[in-house]
């Protein structure tokens, strides 16, 4: 089996908490820019801020990968500093409802993530890497 990534964002609350920050970021970038110049040429400050805040949003995307190989499972996030490896004999159960993935690990207890698309690609790659075990469907962890 090949190493198969998926797009995977935090559990809901982590998820939330981001995507309101970044959200927050672009209206204050709006707020600022419309108390210094109004709807005159761009002022350097706001664009400064929104550019960051895009970046910032288009690295999570870019970051947050569950990578399903052969010999790993990771779990990657924004900062590489939080990127979790575990074998896949470690992973003892995975829970799957419509849009939530949850691995219970050994060494790191549950793992709970989001997959904004189709799980059932994801819940292949993860049964072909507990060798032929089928991910559980459950409740919705919400």
């Amino acid at each position: 089996m090949s190493e198969k990534r998926f797009c995977v964002q935090p559990d809901w609350l982590d998820f939330s908490i981001f995507w309101a920050l970044i959200v927050s970021g672009v209206a204050l970038a709006v707020i600022v820019q419309m108390e210094i110049v109004g709807y005159g040429i761009p002022h350097p400050l706001p664009t400064v801020m929104l550019v960051l805040v895009l970046v910032l949003a288009v690295a999570q995307l870019q970051r947050a990968r569950l990578i399903v190989g052969p010999d790993r499972i990771t779990v990657r996030r924004l900062s590489p500093a939080n990127t979790l490896h575990f074998a896949p004999a470690d992973l003892q159960a995975v829970t799957t409802t419509r849009n939530t993935i949850s691995l219970t690990t050994r060494q790191y207890g549950c793992i709970k993530l989001v997959r904004l698309g189709r799980v059932a690609p994801l819940e292949a790659a993860l049964e072909s890497a507990l060798g032929g075990v089928s991910p559980r469907k459950g409740a919705s962890h919400v």
